[in-house]
C-alpha cells in the first residue's frame, strides 16, 4: 500500500467543501434571480457585469499573497508556516458566505406592468395599452422610427368584446407554453379554423385564390417600399413586425381629473390585416353585429428587444440595482479563493525536481464535491436551501483552514530544491516564458467564452425544454463524477498527451457540445452534452494549473494561479455571457443560429491552434534532445573560474532538474 500523506487530508476536505459549495449555488443562481422577480434581461445584465467585478479578487489576492510569502525561505515565521495563505483563504470563504447570504435581503420585485394587446383589420392596426405611472400619460412615439413588435397567438375575433390578454413573462421553468397556439384562450367570439367544417350538410365555402388558408395575414410596407405579409398559424413562433407607432389617438376625456384608461397607438407602415369573407360569415353566426378583426398577444412586450420596453412602468427597480451590487461584490471572493486554493495545492503537494506532486488527487476531491452537492440542491428545489448549504460549506472549510496548523503551505522557495540539495534557479528565470504565458492566457480566455456561453444560461435552456431543476444538478454530476478518475491521474495524462494537445482537444469537444445543443430538444439528452465537461472544464483546468506551475517563477506562484482564473472565469465568462445571451433574445430560431456559429468558430479556432502549434511552435521551441550538463556547485554559487580568453565569466545554464526527465514537458 502506498504511503498516504496525512498532512494533505485536511486540504482535501477544504477542496471538497469549497467546490461542493460552489455546486450548491452557482448552477442555481438563475433560479434565485427569477424567484426575486428579475426579468430575463435583468438576469442577463447581472451575469455579464458580475464577472467583470469578480476579476478584482484574483488580481488583488495573487500579488498580495506572493508579497506576504517573502523571499527565499520566507521573510518571517508567518510566511514559513504558511499562515498568511491560510488566513487569506479563510477570509475569502467567510466573505463569500456572508455576501451571498445577503442576497436573501433583496426585496422581491412585484411587477404590475400595463397590459397591452394588438388588433388589426383591413383598414389598419392598433396597439392598445393601459395607462400607468403617476402621470398617466401616453408615450410620444416618433412616427419615423421603426422597431420590433413581437406578436403571438393571433386569431380572428369580433371587435365587440376586447379584453387585455398578453403573454406571461418568461420564467425558467414555465408551467405551460408561453407562446400558446391560436386555439388556446379563445373568446366566445373568436374564430376557430376547425369551424370551416360544414354543419347541417352545408357545403364548405371555398376561399378565394389569394386567401388559400384561413390564417391571419399581417401585412405592412418595409423600409424599401416592399409589401411584407406575415402568416400566423398554430405552429408559428412569435412574429417580429418591424413597424412604427404613431402617438396615441385616444380622445381627451371631458373630466380632466380622470383621463382615459387606455392609450391607443395606431400602427404606421401601411399596416393592415387580410380577412376573408368566409371568416366574416363564420363569425356572424356567433354574433349578430360582428366586425371581424385579428387579435394578437404582444409577446413579452417589455423585453429589451421589444419597442414597447420604453413604456414599461409599475415597479421600483431598486431591487435590481441592489441585487447587482451584492452579487458583483460577492463574486470577488470565490474567484480569489479559486486562485489561492490552486496555489495552496501547488505548494502543499511539494512537487520537486525528483518527483511528481499529487495536484490531480486534490482537485479530484473538488470534482467529487460538485458531483454530490449539485443534484442534491436540484432535487430539493428551494433557493433558500441552496444559500444555506453554500454558507455552511464555506464556513466549515474556513474553520478547517484556520485550525489546521500542520497544513504544508510554506513559501515555494523554502522547499524547492534539486536532488543534490542545492537551491535551483527556476527554469522560468532563465528561459523567459512571458510570450508563452500570454498565449496561454488568450487560449484560456477563448475557452472561457465557449464555456460561459453555455454555463451562464444552461438553467434557462433546461426550462425552455420543460426540464426540472434536478436535471441541472444531474448535468453537473454528468461532467464532474466521471472526471474524478481522470483528475486522479491528471499529471500522468498531461505529461503523456502534452499541455497544448489537451487544450486543442477542448476546442474540438466544444464543436460537439454546441452542435448537440443546436439539435437536442429532449432535456434528458443534454446530460450527454454536459458529460463533455470532463475535458472542456475539469481536464482543461488541471492542465492550466500544471502548465503554469512550470511557466511562472516560484516567487510568483499565486499570481501564476490567479492568471487562469482571471482569463477563464472572469474575462472569458464576461464575454461568453455577453455573446451567449444573444441566443435568448426571443427571436425565432435565435438559439439554434447562435449555437451553430459557436460550433463553427470552435472548429476554426481548433484548426488554427493545431496548425500553429504543430507546424511552427513545436518544431521551433521544442526542448533539446540532449540534456544539458549538470552544473558544479561552484557554478551555482557563482564562484566559477573566469574564462581564460576574455576574462568574463559565462555561467552554465541551469535547467529545472537537468538530470531527470521531469524537466522536459510536452508543452
Amino acid at each position: 500500500m502506498k504511503y498516504v500523506n496525512t498532512n494533505l487530508i485536511t486540504l482535501k476536505c477544504v477542496i471538497f467543501l469549497f467546490f461542493g459549495g460552489l455546486g450548491c449555488l452557482f448552477p442555481f443562481l438563475p433560479m434565485h434571480m427569477t424567484a426575486k422577480g428579475l426579468t430575463l434581461d435583468e438576469s442577463k445584465t447581472i451575469s455579464i457585469v458580475a464577472p467583470c467585478i469578480a476579476l478584482l479578487g484574483p488580481a488583488i489576492a495573487g500579488p498580495l499573497a506572493d508579497k506576504l510569502a517573502g523571499g527565499s525561505g520566507g521573510g518571517n515565521q508567518r510566511s514559513k508556516t504558511g499562515r498568511y495563505l491560510r488566513v487569506m483563504i479563510a477570509v475569502c470563504l467567510i466573505m463569500s458566505a456572508i455576501l451571498y447570504w445577503m442576497l436573501t435581503l433583496v426585496p422581491v420585485i412585484v411587477r404590475s406592468p400595463p397590459n397591452v394587446i394588438f388588433t388589426c383589420d383591413q383598414n389598419g392596426g392598433v396597439v392598445l395599452q393601459e395607462r400607468c405611472g403617476t402621470e398617466q400619460t401616453c408615450h410620444a412615439w416618433n412616427p419615423e422610427k421603426r422597431g420590433s413588435l413581437y406578436v403571438s397567438n393571433c386569431r380572428f375575433t369580433c371587435s365587440t368584446d376586447l379584453e387585455f390578454d398578453s403573454d406571461s413573462p418568461t420564467t425558467i421553468f414555465p408551467d405551460q407554453d408561453i407562446n400558446g397556439s391560436p386555439e388556446e384562450g379563445l373568446d366566445d367570439n373568436d374564430y376557430n379554423e376547425n369551424d370551416l367544417i360544414a354543419t347541417d350538410e352545408e357545403e364548405i365555402v371555398k376561399p378565394q385564390v389569394d386567401e388559400v388558408l384561413p390564417h391571419p395575414h399581417l401585412c405592412y410596407t418595409d423600409t424599401e417600399g416592399a409589401v411584407v405579409c406575415e402568416v400566423f398559424t398554430k405552429y408559428s413562433k412569435p412574429i417580429d413586425l418591424r413597424v412604427n407607432l404613431n402617438p396615441s389617438t385616444t380622445p381627451v376625456s371631458e373630466n380632466e381629473d380622470e383621463p382615459p384608461a387606455i392609450c391607443t397607438y395606431p400602427i404606421g407602415s401601411n399596416f393592415h390585416c387580410r380577412i376573408g369573407e368566409e371568416i366574416h360569415a363564420n363569425l356572424s353566426k356567433s354574433a349578430n353585429q360582428c366586425r371581424p378583426i385579428v387579435k394578437c398577444n404582444v409577446h413579452e412586450p417589455y423585453r429589451s428587444e421589444n419597442m414597447l420596453k420604453v413604456t414599461e412602468c409599475g415597479y421600483n427597480n431598486i431591487s435590481f440595482w441592489l441585487y447587482l451590487f451584492i452579487r458583483s461584490l460577492a463574486d470577488i471572493f470565490p474567484a480569489a479563493a479559486v486562485a489561492l486554493i490552486g496555489a495552496a495545492v501547488i505548494i502543499a503537494t511539494r512537487e520537486t525536481s525528483t518527483g511528481r506532486g499529487d495536484v490531480g488527487k486534490q482537485f479530484a476531491c473538488g470534482a467529487l464535491g460538485l458531483a454530490i452537492f449539485a443534484p442534491l440542491i436540484g432535487g430539493i428545489d428551494i433557493p433558500l436551501v441552496s444559500l444555506i448549504l453554500f454558507s455552511a460549506t464555506m464556513i466549515i472549510a474556513a474553520l478547517i483552514v484556520l485550525l489546521d496548523w500542520k497544513m504544508p503551505l510554506s513559501p515555494p522557495e523554502w522547499w524547492w530544491h534539486t536532488r543534490c540539495g542545492l537551491l535551483a534557479l527556476p527554469m522560468s528565470s532563465i528561459r523567459k516564458y512571458s510570450l508563452e504565458t500570454a498565449g496561454l492566457a488568450v487560449v484560456l480566455t477563448l475557452l472561457g467564452v465557449f464555456w460561459s456561453a453555455i454555463d451562464s444560461y444552461f438553467p434557462w435552456r433546461i426550462g425552455d425544454l420543460a426540464g426540472s431543476p434536478l436535471l441541472i444538478g444531474l448535468a453537473i454530476t454528468a461532467g464532474a463524477l466521471p472526471a474524478v478518475p481522470f483528475l486522479f491521474y491528471a499529471e500522468k495524462i498531461v505529461d503523456y498527451c502534452g499541455h497544448t494537445n489537451i487544450l486543442i482537444s477542448c476546442f474540438t469537444f466544444y464543436i460537439l457540445h454546441y452542435t448537440g445543443l443546436t439539435f437536442i430538444q429532449d432535456p434528458g439528452l443534454l446530460l450527454f452534452c454536459e458529460a463533455l465537461e470532463i475535458f472542456t472544464l475539469h481536464m482543461m483546468w488541471i492542465t492550466a494549473v500544471l502548465y503554469l506551475r512550470h511557466l511562472v517563477p516560484r516567487r510568483f506562484t499565486v499570481c501564476g494561479q490567479a492568471m487562469p482564473v482571471i482569463a477563464h472565469f472572469c474575462i472569458g465568462r464576461f464575454l461568453g455571457a455577453l455573446i451567449g445571451g444573444l441566443a435568448y433574445s426571443g427571436k425565432p430560431d435565435q438559439f439554434e443560429n447562435v449555437h451553430k456559429w459557436f460550433a463553427i468558430v470552435a472548429a476554426i479556432v481548433a484548426t488554427l491552434y493545431f496548425l500553429i502549434y504543430h507546424l511552427f511552435l513545436k518544431p521551433t521551441y521544442a526542448a533539446p534532445l540532449s540534456l544539458p550538463p549538470r552544473p558544479a556547485p561552484s557554478t551555482v554559487n557563482g564562484t566559477g573560474a573566469s574564462s581564460a580568453n576574455n576574462g568574463n565569466y559565462t555561467p552554465l545554464r541551469v535547467y529545472h532538474n537537468g538530470r531527470a526527465k521531469k524537466g522536459h514537458f510536452r508543452y
